[in-house]
């Protein structure tokens, strides 16, 4: 899994700090933007979901299953400065249980759903840095 980590405030929260998830955890409007953006590349995915960390968006292709993480890394209240926060998107395979014990995995499509996003990005002028350990 890969984690891609950018500083920006272009998508920072609309609506107020009781309507997130979590207190600073942001991510609805870049989760909403990686949909968009992804489906008119030809990658559908789901609609965001919250999660206690921030938002997700599903991608399925066959029997393999995606999930896109999205969120912010900031304090509660911190999306409402102005201000440009510091965001992280992942990419992680869900596997099912008979899954795992066959070993089966799609790596090439995370890598191909991960390039799709830092494309995405970088087109929006983002600079964004790739951290591989993750």
């Amino acid at each position: 899994m890969s984690h891609l980590e950018f500083t920006s405030a272009t998508f920072l929260p609309f609506l107020p700090e009781d309507c997130q998830v979590n207190p600073g955890a942001y991510g609805f409007e870049l989760a909403w933007w990686l949909a968009q953006v992804l489906a008119r590349s030809g990658v559908v995915t789901s609609y965001p979901v919250g999660e206690d960390w921030g938002w997700l968006i599903e991608y399925r292709e066959g029997d393999a299953e995606f999930m896109i993480g999205c969120g912010s890394q900031s304090d509660p209240g911190e999306g409402y400065r102005g201000q440009p926060v510091a965001w992280s998107v992942f990419v992680r395979q869900v596997r099912s249980l008979k899954q795992r014990l066959q070993g089966r995995s799609e790596p090439a499509i995370a890598l191909r759903l991960t390039a799709a996003i830092l494309t995405a990005l970088r087109t929006e002028g983002i600079e964004v840095v790739v951290d591989e350990s993750a």
